[in-house]
Formats: C-alpha cells, sequence, structure tokens
C-alpha cells in the first residue's frame, strides 16, 4: 500500500495531519504499522504509526511540548532521552508512536528502489508537502525474513536458558517466589526466540513471527501451542515446578529439532546434567 491509497482511519490522524500541515520543518508524514499493512488485522485498539519526515528533528526531540496541542498527554516515551521517536498515551488509551526520519533516508530508498523493512510491510504517504516519496516504489506488503541465527547464536540462547533454570529451581526451593518469576520471564524469552526460529526453519513457505509473540497460536503447531499454554504458573511451589519442568521439556524438543532443520551439532551434555539436577531438586522438595 502506498500513496495512492486511501488514508486509514484512526482517532488521531487528522489532529497529526493538521499538526504536520502546519509545522514548516516537517515536509511529509507517512502511517506505517498496521494501519498501512491492510491484512485485517486493525481493531478499536490499533496504535497509529506517524513517521515524520524533517530536515532537522532535534527541536522536537529537545522539547516534546508539541505533544500537548495534540490532545492530552496520559504518558510519553522516552521522557527526556536524545532517540528519534516519542510513543505517547493520549486520553482515553489512544497510542500514536511518532518517529522522526530525515530526507536522506527518503531519497536513498528512492535512489535504491529498496525499501526499508518498514515500508515492505505497509505504507501510506498522508502527507507529502514537496513530492519526496512521489518516485518511491509501493509496497510489496510482505514481511522481511531474516537469516537463519548462527549455531553460535543458537548455543548462546540455549545457554541462558539453562543457566536460568538453575536459578528457578533453586528459588522454588527457597520459596522466593518472586525471584522465581523474575528469573523465569529470562527463560520465557529464550523460549520465545527458539520458537521464532524454529517456525521459519522447519516451515515450507516463508512464516511471519512478528514480535513479542503476537499471533504466536498463528505461526506454531497446535501440538506446541497446547505446551505453551502448560509453562505457566500461579504462586505455589508444586505449580511452579510443574511449569518449569514442562518448559525445560518443551524448549529441548523445540532446540534439538532447530538444529537438526540447521543442521547444527552442538554438545548438549551438559544441558541433559543440568535437568537431571533440577528434576533431583523437585523430587527431594517437601510439598506437603
Amino acid at each position: 500500500m502506498s500513496g495512492s491509497a486511501a488514508l486509514p482511519k484512526h482517532k488521531m490522524l487528522t489532529k497529526v495531519l493538521d499538526w504536520a500541515r502546519q509545522e514548516a520543518e516537517i515536509r511529509a508524514l507517512v502511517v506505517t504499522g498496521s494501519l498501512a499493512r491492510g491484512d485485517g488485522s486493525v481493531d478499536p485498539w490499533s496504535d497509529l504509526d506517524a513517521q515524520i519526515i524533517t530536515e532537522d528533528y532535534d527541536s522536537y526531540i529537545a522539547d516534546d511540548s508539541w505533544l500537548d496541542g495534540l490532545g492530552e498527554v496520559w504518558i510519553r516515551f522516552p521522557l527526556s532521552l536524545d532517540l528519534p521517536y516519542r510513543l505517547v498515551w493520549f486520553a482515553g488509551g489512544v497510542k500514536v508512536d511518532f518517529q522522526f526520519l530525515r530526507v536522506d533516508a527518503i531519497h536513498a530508498m528512492t535512489c535504491s528502489g529498496a525499501l526499508s523493512d518498514e515500508y515492505l510491510r505497509g505504507y501510506v504517504v498522508a502527507l507529502d508537502k514537496d513530492g519526496l516519496l512521489r518516485d518511491l516504489p509501493p509496497s510489496p506488503q510482505i514481511f522481511p525474513r531474516p537469516d537463519p541465527p548462527s549455531a553460535e547464536q543458537v548455543e548462546a540462547v540455549i545457554n541462558e536458558f539453562y543457566f536460568e533454570a538453575i536459578h528457578v529451581a533453586q528459588f522454588i526451593r527457597r520459596r522466593e517466589f518472586w525471584v522465581v518469576k523474575f528469573r523465569d520471564w529470562t527463560m520465557k524469552c529464550d523460549l520465545l526466540q527458539m520458537l521464532e526460529w524454529h517456525a521459519r526453519a522447519t516451515s515450507a513457505k516463508p512464516v511471519n513471527t512478528w514480535l513479542l509473540g503476537k499471533r504466536i497460536r498463528e505461526w506454531t503447531s497446535e501440538e506446541t501451542y497446547a505446551a505453551i499454554e502448560e509453562i505457566w504458573s500461579g504462586w505455589d511451589a508444586a505449580a511452579l515446578w510443574q511449569s518449569l519442568l514442562r518448559q525445560i521439556e518443551l524448549f529441548g524438543s523445540i532446540s534439538r529439532q532447530l538444529e537438526g532443520a540447521l543442521d547444527y551439532n552442538l554438545d548438549t551434555g551438559r544441558h541433559e546434567q543440568i535437568e537431571a539436577y533440577i528434576r533431583a531438586l523437585c523430587a527431594s522438595d517437601d510439598l506437603s
């Protein structure tokens, strides 16, 4: 979807467009994200991804009081960091992600004919004062296909998973459940990375694994999703042990399948020893 497409609907788009038109330094505004993809994923909670094209965005970052003129701001992030974006919750739970891009970046895409990953997914030109995007290739509305992970990357994720698994097991025994949950989240981040790699490496056709586990039910198998439902627990030792052991089983199965799909031969003997140690800790725990 490109500049010829109709403007998407969003509660804040008209206000943002009116503001951009009045700002002399802003030369164009491009909508990206779900509103530009046109894949049916938009819902009442979809945010507005507004890419602001300007020769100099430093002033907008140094002083973001311009946000207050767009509506009542609940939260703005980052609060003071010198970064080219502002992520904003407006009153009523309406979110707008402002990303700033220099004009040169548009010229580079036009000259090379190669769209950025963001534009490959879809973009809509909402404002173009100078015709900057007139010659930009239309978006094919495809998702980027990352390269497979290296053996070293896979091994690093596996090692971190088991490193934290020992922590989790010992803190269950100590009944320090907050620490258990904290360490367990790192394990789940590692598991998600492994699931993404696995889905892309074992599928016969391209797979979009999105971000942060979004649509995970669509890009994992029914068996894997059923196992994922079993790795979350409450606040008692018995449930925490059960979810930990199930998570280790799932991670081990997925990582072995990934290694096979990528033809890697990693040394996993120490991980089997770690699993045996954790199971012994669980078996010796008095849960009465």
